[in-house]
């Protein structure tokens, strides 16, 4: 069998290539050790749940090979390459509208238009999210268009009759005096020109138009700020306002249909993606989740891969690669979160209901949190030794002279506190990474081995049950039919091999612990006195439990998984039409929906009370809400009117209010040249708008993201602009061009631009967004010259090229400066204020944990509500913190005056992310614990010491209010924490109470890893400490009083 390894580590390097080489040797050897010669059941009837441990083991399928090339070029698979396919065709319908005469007259000169809103919402995967996404674009188009022509019919009540009469007669005048100037007979083009010119301004109704135009841009602004999901309605509301803004003022009559120019070809284009959606490769919302869940399945046989590795004791990672693997799984579990939120209304055929894909993504989920723990301990592992080497240079400091001219590094924070007693580098060395004895590593290791062959076996099944699933909804072929048996006889063949494993490995490590540390006990079982200070032995047997734990956990989770993928295999066996309304009343539907509640009522297991879950769901979530609002606060005192005039201070100048704002200043200021008699000809000729509309999307919340977006959109904008001219003149040259030459030569480029806009990472989209418009407008307007006679088109090829580049630099330059002012909007503010309300819940959890250590339940016996409510707590912060990566990375660009930069926010993100998993594990943990060992907990760690507690709620709160406002922590704190926490250990027990009964005890390996996580937890938030001491500098320094006099 050949497991490969899904490898985030950027393709194309040397140490990748190397990786992966090694990896597919030790696969093809571990392929040779575990292939037998199996039986293949053909067409034999569905195997049982009963039958199936006792039948011969199937051979795992391969996983995907993985390829050195870069991650946004790395989709040359069936999957992606039809996604990129549809999408292709799409565009290409899209722009065939620019060559066929009748649409290009009823749509107009911006008929290119319609591609250009495919390419930014492409019909790439979930139709339900593209047609949201269609939907919020015609909204915010028609609302647009609504306010204009309320605007319009205000404007134009301004300018009594009798004044616009009189204005009518004198352009009548202009058009004859000019007819006979230049001996045109065309009166209605004259006219045209001397309107576009600014004849028939007004001040008055220039005013109305720009007021209630920047109302509209202000507010719709003001909600994309709050509500990101609504950008798409900002973009295409502020394009559709901004015809009004500068044709409306310069019209001379109610003209309702001004902006049909931009809004009918966005309607068709709409229409085009949708039905390429529907009838071009259709995917629905359930077979893009499944998929997506696959690939993510395949990127965590990575740590499987590596887990060996670690539990041989090897430490040759890459802990860049590690963490580098962790967010892109975060990443593709993001995406996959829109999908499983419109799972209910999904319509689709297949073997699988998206009431099916939701119970598998529900036990995929404890999937990826078992893995993720896994791969955490594996980085702390790794950086463990790093940390002991620095540890150990702050108590050996290299002496060097005095008089060398070198400069002094600056203090270690943590120096001071290492120097007064040397013995607390046993208590700063990362917890969970202790090493143990040889022996027990190897007999960990060898009882494992089973545990990780058995999961990645299960991976690779798993995966292959999946893709058996997705790709035959419509049509199944015999041998797909035939398979579909064998795939969950294999599911449940490896899952039964997974639980045997799994028990196996428990007897096994729990059998090598008793032998190999037996000498630590005497016959009663009792931990011998002479054996009280061998505290490395026993620290080394619980990092053995909490690591078997891991790999337990993981292989649990995975059994849960192969239970549900063979469940479904063996009962949906035929493909159907699933729908809304049929998963809510079909009696198969609700039937096998009943059929597992049962099960625990069958076997004589307590069934549990759904009532009772929901009470304590809204119980818990109750108390989270107590410890988040506080009590005794004192209410906002002060004269209403007082109160009125802050909080409409508060309001005006909130970061989205100056960003609504800032909006606005750009357009006035890029707007007012269009309604200036004197320049309006020549901003409507030279296309004055393209600088209007690029200044306005280029206003961005932050700096860092502005400066990016302006990097990615200029060389998308030349990049666009050759490609058309390449495109234009291979297909046309310097003609009127050829439709059906147009037409062939049009997917050459098309292919890059949609390539780009699907598989670049989301930072890009603004500049392939941008590139992708110039592309269209290039081909589109040299197409309009020959073929649709119309005032005020930019010109054939190149012309159009060199007015659209010279119009974006020019929308640049005035976003910049409105950007800058008052001051520019600091990302890196934005990332270090996020990380202060995240440590602010991580504060609250964790007064919510010690709220119930150790007391017992008062809202009844069975806790699966409130593991329901911690789980989503704890991965609702971990999502926010995730959030933080693309803001994280584009700091490079942005030049701050803060304390942080992006390493040491890179860093407090990670170490946040640490805190919030570490003390998830020990609120879960106070679920399963038995009161017995929560309290043994209590003994060993002071968990609820009331000095602990002060201590560590005082450094989070210190730690808050240094990454919010950047001020500098003092010197002396409570910490490091778990110093404090081994030294009163040693002061009040000195030793360890142990028994060799305990680790005959599942319990026990539940309370090593809740110990693991608490010290995890100390730990963390120690390094955190030494990074913002670091970072931001120590105040109220405390030296001694005849050093300071000496120094004086």
């Amino acid at each position: 069998m050949e497991k490969e390894s899904h490898s985030s580590e950027s393709p194309g390097t040397d140490q990748g290539k190397t990786e992966q080489q090694q990896q597919q040797q030790q696969q093809q050897q571990q392929q040779q050790q575990h292939q037998q010669p199996q039986h293949q059941p053909g067409d034999a009837p569905q195997p049982s749940p009963a039958a199936a441990p006792d039948a011969a083991p199937m051979p795992a399928p391969p996983l995907p090979q993985t390829r050195s090339l870069p991650q946004w070029l790395d989709h040359f698979n069936r999957r992606d390459l039809t996604t990129t396919l549809r999408c292709t065709i799409a565009v290409w319908v899209a722009s065939l509208l620019m060559v066929v005469n009748p649409s290009l007259y009823r749509l107009g000169q911006t008929t290119f238009l319609a591609s250009v809103v495919i390419y930014i919402i492409p019909p790439a995967g979930n139709l339900i999210v593209a047609i949201i996404g269609y939907l919020s674009l015609l909204f915010g188009m028609c609302l647009a268009w609504a306010w204009g022509l309320a605007t319009m019919r205000a404007a134009q009540a301004v300018r009594s009759p009798a004044e616009l009469n009189a204005r009518l007669q004198a352009l009548q005048q202009q058009v004859g005096a000019t007819a006979n100037a230049t001996g045109s007979n065309n009166t209605a083009a004259i006219a045209t020109v001397l309107v576009h010119d600014g004849f028939m301004l007004d001040t008055r109704v220039t005013v109305v138009y720009f007021v209630m135009g920047c109302i509209f841009i202000y507010f719709i602004s003001r909600i994309r700020y709050t509500f990101n999901l609504t950008v798409l309605a900002q973009l295409f509301g502020i394009i559709a306002i901004d015809i009004f803004l500068v044709i409306g003022p310069t019209l001379t009559r109610w003209t309702p249909r001004l902006p049909e120019v931009v809004i009918l070809p966005a309607a068709c284009g709409c229409a085009i993606g949708i039905a390429c959606a529907l009838f071009i490769f259709p995917q629905s919302t359930s077979q893009v989740a499944v998929g997506q869940i696959e690939d993510l399945l395949i990127m965590l046989n990575h740590p499987i891969q590596t887990g060996r590795q670690f539990v041989a004791g090897s430490l040759d990672f890459d802990v860049k690669l590690l963490k580098r693997s962790k967010r892109r799984a975060i990443t593709l579990y993001a995406q996959l979160q829109p999908n499983m939120a419109f799972l209910p209304l999904d319509v689709s055929r297949g073997q699988w209901s998206s009431d099916d894909v939701k119970s598998v993504y529900t036990k995929f989920q404890g999937v990826l949190a078992t893995t993720f723990a896994l791969l955490d301990f594996q980085i702390a592992r790794v950086t463990s030794q790093e940390k002991i080497d620095k540890l150990r240079d702050m108590l050996n400091p290299q002496q060097t002279d005095s008089s060398d001219g070198k400069e002094t590094k600056p203090r270690d924070p943590r120096r001071a506190k290492i120097l007064q007693n040397p013995d607390l580098i046993n208590a700063l060395i990362a917890p969970g990474t202790v090493v143990g004895s040889d022996d027990m590593r190897d007999a960990l290791h060898d009882s494992s081995e089973a545990v990780l062959d058995a999961t990645a076996d299960a991976i690779s099944h798993v995966v292959e049950a999946l893709r058996l699933v997705n790709m035959n909804r419509w049509f199944v072929s015999k041998s797909a039919r035939a398979r579909r048996p064998q795939a969950a006889l294999a599911v449940r063949q490896i899952g039964a091999r997974l639980a045997q494993a799994r028990e196996a490995c428990i007897a096994d490590t729990t059998n090598a612990a008793i032998d190999i540390h037996g000498n630590l006990f005497d016959d009663d079982g009792l931990l011998k006195t002479e054996m009280k200070d061998e505290s490395k032995k026993i620290a080394g047997l619980v990092i053995a439990f909490v690591i078997e734990e891991h790999i337990i956990a993981i292989a649990a989770a995975y059994e849960k998984l192969t239970a549900e993928v063979a469940r479904l295999l063996e009962t949906r066996t035929k493909n159907q039409l699933w729908g809304p309304l049929k998963r809510r009343f079909a009696p198969s539907a609700s039937a096998s929906a009943s059929e597992e509640p049962s099960a625990p009522a069958l076997s004589g297991q307590a069934v549990t009370d759904p009532d009772r879950i929901q009470m304590q769901t809204r119980e818990t979530e109750r108390r989270i809400k107590v410890v988040s609002k506080g009590q005794g606060i004192p209410k906002k005192r002060g004269n209403p009117i007082a109160r009125a005039i802050a909080a409409i201070s508060n309001w005006l100048t909130a970061p989205g209010s100056l960003y609504a704002l800032r909006v606005v200043a750009v357009t006035v200021a890029t707007g007012i040249p269009a309604v200036i008699p004197h320049t309006a000809g020549f901003y409507y000729r030279e296309k004055g708008i393209w600088t209007l509309v690029t200044a306005q999307t280029c206003i961005l919340m932050y700096m860092s993201d502005f400066t990016f977006s302006i990097i990615t959109r200029a060389v998308g904008t030349i990049f666009g602009g050759l490609a058309g001219l390449v495109i234009w003149y291979i297909s046309a040259g310097n003609g009127g061009g050829n439709p059906y030459g147009l037409a062939a030569a049009l997917p050459f480029g098309i292919i890059f631009f949609v390539w780009a806009r699907l598989w670049l990472p989301q930072a890009y989209l603004q500049g392939t967004g941008l590139g992708a418009s110039t592309f269209a407008m290039v081909i589109g307007y040299s197409w309009d010259m020959h073929h649709f006679t119309v005032y005020g088109l930019p010109g054939l090829g190149y012309q159009t090229f060199w007015r659209r580049l010279v119009t974006v630099l020019i929308g640049f330059v005035a976003a910049l400066i409105v950007q800058m002012l008052p001051k520019p909007p600091s990302g890196t503010h934005h990332v270090a204020k996020t990380l202060a309300n995240s440590l602010h819940k991580i504060s609250d959890h964790y007064a919510l944990l010690i709220s119930h250590w150790g007391k017992g339940s008062t809202i009844g016996g069975d806790y699966s509500g409130v593991r329901n409510v911690i789980m989503s707590t704890g991965l609702g912060l971990g999502q926010t913190l995730a959030a933080l990566n693309d803001p994280i990375a584009m700091l490079k660009f942005e030049t701050s005056m803060s304390p942080f930069d992006k390493p040491s926010l890179r860093r407090a993100q990670e170490l946040l992310m640490l805190m919030n998993q570490s003390l998830t594990k020990v609120m879960l943990s106070a679920t399963t614990l038995p009161v017995e060992y929560q309290q043994r907990l209590i003994k060993t760690s002071g968990i609820a010491d009331e000095a602990s507690i002060s201590n560590i709620m005082s450094v989070l709160v210190l730690a808050k209010q240094s990454l919010r406002s950047g001020a500098p922590l003092p010197e002396r704190l409570p910490t490091p924490l778990i110093g404090t926490c081994y030294g009163d250990f040693c002061a009040k027990h000195g030793f360890v109470e142990l028994r060799r009964e305990y680790m005959e005890s599942e319990d026990f390996r539940g309370y090593c890893v809740a110990l693991s996580a608490y010290l995890t937890f100390l730990h963390t938030t120690d390094s955190l400490v030494s990074l913002l001491k670091e970072t931001v500098g120590e105040s109220h320094i405390v030296h001694d009083w005849s050093e300071l006099s000496e120094n004086v």
